[in-house]
């Protein structure tokens, strides 16, 4: 059934598909079916409630300065079924026409009636009672066919507790991106106890920022004694795993990653978190004091060797 349903939907720019007349109405173009006598199926308006709709039907395009028929139908609102409006050329008019932003024609779909028994099908009141059936169905098709996108939290129209089929309910609160959370909960619950896991939720949090740093990384590196106290001093207190953040994380975003920071470490590791802080920058404008001193490094050693002219000490 909904597979034969064809429709027409109008341009953004309502003056495309029809004219405003100075008493505030908007009149339609005239729409072709695919036959004569065709029977059309429904007109939804966008925009208005509370408006008064004349549809007109005819086997062939009346020009403006020609009388027009009776209309085929009259009614009151934004959504009307046209079952028993027949005719190859379909148009209509709307009273008030402010606040319309578009229509949708359907036609000419194949009607519920036609798995009726052949005694049933025709029958005027029976096809009205069909109609308004039809129409719900196909109501209920296209909300169906929408719910996908209630699955995205990023969608206005997202489900309220999505958050609770995604394991997400730690989530809630004053976490910040919220929506991009979500979206990647599945993932990320399944990443939990991982340095990835924990990499990707630091990016969500700080906007594609924050840096890792495991024990190992500064311990097994050839330094100074003095570099060494340093790096034990920025990275120790006993973690294991430190996240450093930028320096303008709001308080926010650092609050939310002290409560969940603990899902997304492995067992028995500890972690810290570090906020960063801006030091002193150079300008064009800044100038040596008197007493400093410019030391050039010392001359490199290659075996003493004697290249023509070039001494290599």
């Amino acid at each position: 059934m909904e597979q034969s349903v064809r429709r027409y939907c109008s341009d953004r720019d309502l003056r495309r598909c029809g004219d405003y007349d100075g008493a505030g109405g908007y009149r339609s173009r005239w729409h072709q079916g695919l036959e004569r006598g065709m029977e059309w199926l429904r007109l939804s308006l966008e925009g208005v409630s509370a408006v008064r709709v004349r549809v007109f039907a005819s086997e062939e395009p009346l020009e403006p300065e020609k009388a027009e028929p009776e209309p085929a139908l009259v009614g009151q609102g934004p959504d009307l079924c046209l079952y028993g409006v027949r005719g190859r050329y379909l148009r209509f008019e709307v009273e008030p026409a402010e606040g319309l932003l578009g229509y949708t024609l359907s036609f000419p779909g194949r009607s519920i009636d036609g798995g009726l028994p052949v005694v049933l099908r025709d029958d005027p009141i029976l096809r009205r009672f069909l109609g308004v059936y039809q129409s719900v169905y196909r109501d209920t098709n296209r909300q169906a066919a929408r719910f996908p996108h209630r699955l995205d939290p990023r969608n206005s129209g997202a489900l309220a507790g999505l958050y609770r089929w995604v394991g997400a309910a730690r989530w809630m609160g004053d976490a910040p991106c919220l929506p991009e959370l979500l979206a990647a909960a599945p993932r990320l619950n399944r990443m939990r106890g991982t340095r990835l896991g924990l990499e990707w939720l630091v990016r969500l949090v700080t906007g594609g920022r924050g840096t890792l740093v495991e024990e190992f990384q500064w311990r097994e590196q050839p330094l100074s004694l003095e570099e060494r106290a340093e790096c034990a001093r920025l990275y120790g207190g006993g973690a294991q795993v430190v996240v450093l953040l930028p320096a303008d994380t709001n308080a926010a975003a650092l609050r939310f990653l002290e409560q969940v920071v603990e899902d997304f470490i492995p067992m028995g590791l500890s972690c810290k978190l570090l906020q960063l802080r801006d030091g002193g920058e150079m300008d064009g404008h800044t100038y040596l004091d008197i007493n400093a001193q410019l030391r050039e490094p010392a001359p490199p050693a290659m075996d003493e060797s004697e290249l023509d002219e070039l001494i290599l000490e």
